[in-house]
């Protein structure tokens, strides 16, 4: 089983591409090239939030990998366990190097390069980075694992039910939000709602995602047990 884990792992790891290059070398790269370009223009700082670009990333890749991977594995007699433990074990190490880089990258920009020289906020953000530096790795970290395993779960939904089964989830979704918005909105909840997140920090509002993550690799793999390759 460890075996095949690792196989999958390395099954992974070859196309470097798509999980190192393009997030770093073309994405973020690319979003931190122009959002710097256009800092020089301005007389004030700018805030952006070019960082959002390797999270979306991250969501895409979520959504993809299964299509790209679990045939061509299955095809090669590996179980769905070991394929789920070794995507898991994989995107648990890109979120992992991700995060520190992005941690890393942010005490550069506050303290030692300040803000590039050019009034540029792209990794350290108000908020965002009002905690330690430990604090904001676990912010990074669990964020690009859920956007993964949201996209991994959708996919999985995509192999286990096509298109009908996309279709649901994304009806289902539009009418709790419409519930949900009338609800807060004949309640006057709203003010509420914002003032009880106002009152709890960044590090604090990404511990609610650990459960979702958990969740979406609970039902993933529930899928994967019972899809066609």
């Amino acid at each position: 089983m460890r075996n095949r884990t690792s196989t999958v792992i390395k099954m992974h790891l070859k196309d470097r591409m798509s999980w190192f290059f393009i997030p770093w070398v073309f994405v973020l790269s690319f979003a931190f090239a122009v959002n710097y370009t256009i800092s020089f223009f301005l007389d004030e700082d700018l805030y952006t939030g070019g960082l959002a670009s390797i999270i979306i990333y991250t969501n895409v890749v979520g959504f993809m990998t299964l299509h790209q991977t679990f045939p061509f594995a299955l095809g090669y007699s590996i179980r769905r366990t070991d394929y789920f433990l070794g995507t898991a074990a994989t995107v648990a190490g890109f979120s992992a190097i991700s995060a520190l880089l992005l941690a890393l990258l942010s005490v550069i920009e506050s303290r030692w390069i300040v803000n590039w020289g050019t009034g540029l906020h792209f990794f350290h953000l108000p908020y965002l980075s009002d905690g330690t530096v430990l604090q904001r790795f676990f912010i990074f970290f669990i964020v690009l694992l859920h956007m993964y395993f949201l996209g991994f779960v959708l996919s999985s939904v995509h192999r286990r039910f096509r298109m009908t089964g996309i279709l649901a989830v994304f009806i289902a979704f539009l009418l709790l939000s419409g519930i949900f918005s009338f609800v807060m909105l004949k309640y006057n909840l709203w003010i509420d709602l914002w003032s009880w997140l106002a009152g709890h920090t960044a590090f604090q509002l990404s511990l609610w995602l650990v459960p979702l993550v958990v969740l979406y690799a609970a039902l993933s793999y529930w899928l994967l047990r019972r899809s066609a390759a």
